[in-house]
């Protein structure tokens, strides 16, 4: 067995061949019952992720969280040095 850093393994090929697939019979169909387009469903994948993406940008221009972590944090370290100033 040998063992190397640098070198990457070879990639194994998957070759199996189906016994029984038939391609006319065997095609993909959308919800609507129609033929699966590749395009259109690239096309709606991509909107779909661009749109959650612009989301998730826009709930992280104000982390508000954030903040309230931030002033909780603030408000403990105040009181504990308030409570042990007083001694």
């Amino acid at each position: 067995m040998a063992f190397n850093l640098i070198e990457r393994p070879e990639k194994r090929e998957f070759r199996y061949k189906p016994r029984f697939y038939q391609h006319e019979e065997d095609k993909p169909m959308d919800n609507s019952g129609e033929d699966f387009d590749p395009d259109k469903f690239a096309e709606r994948l991509h909107r779909s992720w661009s749109s959650k993406r612009i989301s998730q940008q826009d709930r992280n221009k104000f982390p508000l969280k954030t903040v309230i972590w931030l002033m909780l944090i603030v408000f403990v370290l105040v009181f504990i040095f308030i409570k042990f100033m007083d001694k």
